[in-house]
C-alpha cells in the first residue's frame, strides 16, 4: 500500500506541475480528476468494505506432536471484492511465552477464501490466536479500512501419556487395607477375645467351646487407601513436560479403574474423581492459571499412598 501511495503522490505532483506549467483548462481537468481518484475509489469500494468479514476457526485441543490447523476465512458479499485483505495476527502460548508472536497475512482480490495456518504442537500449552487488526484496501490501494472480525480461538496442546519407571502400584488389591466394619455383616473378619458391649451374634460358638474363652468375629471391610500424586513445577520445560506426561498416564490409569485421587501441586490440593475433573485441571494448568510454585508437605494418615512424580531423562514406551 505504501508503494501505491507513493505512485499516486508522484502522479499528483506531475499533474500539478503540468497545470502550473501550462495553466490550461485541460491540465486543470486532469488535476481535478487525479485529485478525485481516491474519493471515487473509496466510494466504489464501500459496498465491498461494508460486507467484508474475517474469522478464525479451529483450535480446541490436540495431543503433543499431532498436526493441527487454525483456519482464517475472509468473506465479502459484494460482487467486486476488496483489492487487498491485510490481516495482522498474533498468537501466544499462555503456558510458556511472555510475549505474543505476530505475523501478517495478505490476500488479493478474493470474495471468499480460507487459509490454513499450521499450529505449532511440539510444545505443551494453550495457544491463543487472535486478530491484532483486520483491514481491507480500496481499489486504488490508498486507504485501509477496518472490517468486522471474530474473537480469539485457542488450541490446547495436551501431553502424551508416559509410563513412569518404575511404575507405582496404585490399583492392585494389595494396595487396599482392612479395617473394622462398625455395623453389618462382612465375609472378611478377624477373631479376637470378647469385649464388653460386643453383640452376642458375633460370638464364634464353636471356637469358644473349643478354647474355653469367648471369641468373637469382628467384621472387616476392604478400604482403598487414599492416593496422593505430588507434582512439582519446574522452570525447565523438558522436566515439566516429563512430569505432566507421567501424570497423564497415572491419571488415566486411576480414572479407568474408577479410583479417585488427590493431586497436590503448588499450594493446592485438587480432588480428581472422574467427570472430567482431570481434564479441567490440565487445561487450566496449561493456560498458565496455576503454573508457579514448589510442592509443600501434604498432611496424610497411615492409610495414604503418596507418589511424587519426578522428571525422567528419556521418554518411556
Amino acid at each position: 500500500m505504501k508503494g501505491r501511495r507513493v505512485i499516486y503522490g508522484l502522479l499528483l505532483l506531475a499533474t500539478l506541475a503540468l497545470h502550473l506549467a501550462y495553466g490550461q483548462y485541460g491540465s486543470l481537468y486532469i488535476l481535478l480528476f487525479v485529485l478525485g481518484l481516491p474519493v471515487l475509489s473509496l466510494l466504489l469500494s464501500l459496498p465491498a468494505i461494508l460486507t467484508a468479514r474475517v474469522e478464525l476457526t479451529g483450535g480446541e485441543s490436540v495431543r503433543r506432536g499431532r498436526p493441527a490447523k487454525i483456519r482464517l476465512k475472509v468473506n465479502c458479499r459484494f460482487y467486486f471484492p476488496p483489492e487487498v485483505w491485510k490481516l495482522k495476527l498474533e498468537h501466544r502460548n499462555l503456558f510458556l511465552d511472555p510475549k505474543p508472536v505476530r505475523e501478517m497475512v495478505k490476500m488479493y482480490g478474493t470474495r471468499e477464501k480460507t487459509a490454513e495456518l499450521d499450529a505449532n504442537t511440539e510444545r505443551l500449552g494453550t495457544v491463543v490466536y487472535r486478530f491484532r487488526s483486520a483491514r481491507v484496501c480500496d481499489y486504488l490501494g490508498i486507504f485501509a479500512i477496518p472490517v468486522k472480525r471474530t474473537g480469539a480461538v485457542s488450541l490446547t496442546v495436551l501431553p502424551n501419556a508416559q509410563r513412569p519407571v518404575p511404575t507405582p502400584e496404585l490399583v492392585e488389591p494389595s494396595e487396599r487395607i482392612v479395617r473394622p466394619k462398625p455395623l453389618g455383616f462382612s465375609e472378611e473378619h478377624e477373631l479376637r477375645p470378647y469385649r464388653e458391649g460386643d453383640a452376642i451374634n458375633l460370638i464364634h460358638w464353636k471356637l469358644t467351646e473349643k478354647t474355653g474363652a469367648t471369641i468373637v468375629r469382628e467384621p472387616q471391610e476392604l478400604v482403598r487407601r487414599n492416593i496422593v500424586l505430588c507434582m512439582d513445577t519446574y522452570s525447565d520445560y523438558e522436566e515439566q513436560q516429563s512430569v505432566l506426561e507421567q501424570l497423564c498416564f497415572l491419571a488415566d490409569l486411576l480414572n479407568e479403574n474408577g479410583i479417585p485421587f488427590v493431586l497436590h501441586y503448588g499450594l493446592n490440593n485438587v480432588t480428581i474423581d472422574g467427570d472430567g475433573a482431570f481434564d479441567r485441571f490440565l487445561r487450566a494448568f496449561l493456560s498458565g492459571q496455576t503454573h508457579a510454585q514448589a510442592v509443600q508437605p501434604v498432611r496424610t494418615g497411615n492409610d495414604t499412598l503418596i507418589y511424587r512424580i519426578v522428571p525422567q531423562k528419556e521418554a518411556q514406551p
